[in-house]
């Protein structure tokens, strides 16, 4: 079954077959800079911390009951309801500093990551683990790569080497990427103004939609200092932007913007954020999502 028509949706609704589910999130001690990109996951707040357990360059499956097997910190969204098909309906945001705003929030599936990615070599470093995925051949998935601890001071490229969506390996991405020296956990750290800057997500060479697996990252330079990064492996579903303190923005999925992106069971659903101007240290960001299925 699906949600095909609102008549399916107000039955749906009156069955009790939706989830919402209130979230909130606190910056750490660092600030964050306008113009770059964020992992939330990785904050304090409701739900947990994702603290990207697991064996360094080995692969990680996310899934909403267990999380990474270690900290289940994505958002909860009512469990595996196949034979239904389950949709976000909408989400709200706000953030109740100056600080906070403007930002735009971006929701992504979390399909797992590679831990432990070492910023201070710059030979190749070969993943291992083949991911098992929600999205056949890694279709709509992007990459992001996410500090861990605060990186070095020497500016360094990024290279990878996947497979997409059809799949054919050996890939490669078609411009260089920048990481930012000195990125501080969480930040994305191929994000930000500067030259060869991307962001939230990693550019794909010409004519891949998705990235089914990765076989190697290898920087160009050792960053300077000992520290870590986690390659996360996401599929994108929906953004909302904040704009006025204080103030919560919503969007409606039906009829706002007619999409229903699809929540496929088992997603380890966690918000990116987007930092449209300096974000000041132990900024708060709250909001929800609402789920229904049919």
């Amino acid at each position: 079954m699906a949600i095909q028509s609102v008549d399916n949706l107000i039955t749906a609704l009156s069955a009790g077959q939706s989830q919402r589910y209130d979230w909130n999130k606190i910056t750490g001690a660092a600030a964050f800079a306008a113009g770059r990109n964020y992992d939330l996951s990785s904050l304090g707040g409701l739900p947990v911390a994702n603290t990207y357990a697991g064996t360094a360059l080995a692969w990680k499956t996310c899934d909403e009951a267990t999380g990474n097997g270690t900290d289940i910190f994505g958002l909860p969204h009512g469990g595996n309801v196949s034979t239904s098909v389950k949709h976000l309906l909408n989400a709200a945001s706000w953030s109740t500093a100056a600080t906070g705003v403007p930002a735009t929030l971006i929701l992504v599936d979390m399909q797992g990551y590679w831990p432990g990615i070492d910023m201070n070599v710059a030979t190749a470093q070969t993943l291992t683990g083949t991911p098992s995925l929600r999205y056949t051949n890694g279709a709509g998935c992007r990459l992001y790569l996410v500090a861990r601890s605060t990186t070095g001071s020497t500016a360094h490229n990024i290279s990878i080497s996947y497979s997409n969506q059809t799949p054919t390996s050996g890939r490669s991405m078609p411009v260089t990427v920048a990481a930012t020296a000195s990125a501080i956990v969480p930040h994305i750290v191929h994000s930000g103004t500067s030259a060869n800057n991307y962001g939230p997500f990693l550019p794909l060479a010409s004519g891949d939609t998705g990235v089914s697996n990765v076989a190697s990252v290898t920087l160009s330079a050792a960053s300077g200092t000992a520290s870590t990064a986690a390659l996360c492996l996401v599929r994108p579903l929906a953004q909302i932007t904040i704009s006025v303190s204080g103030l919560m923005t919503e969007k409606d999925f039906l009829n706002q913007i007619p999409s229903l992106p699809q929540v496929k069971d088992g997603a380890c659903l966690v918000w990116l954020l987007s930092a449209g101007a300096a974000v000041a240290a132990s900024t708060t960001f709250s909001g929800s999502i609402e789920v229904v299925w049919g």
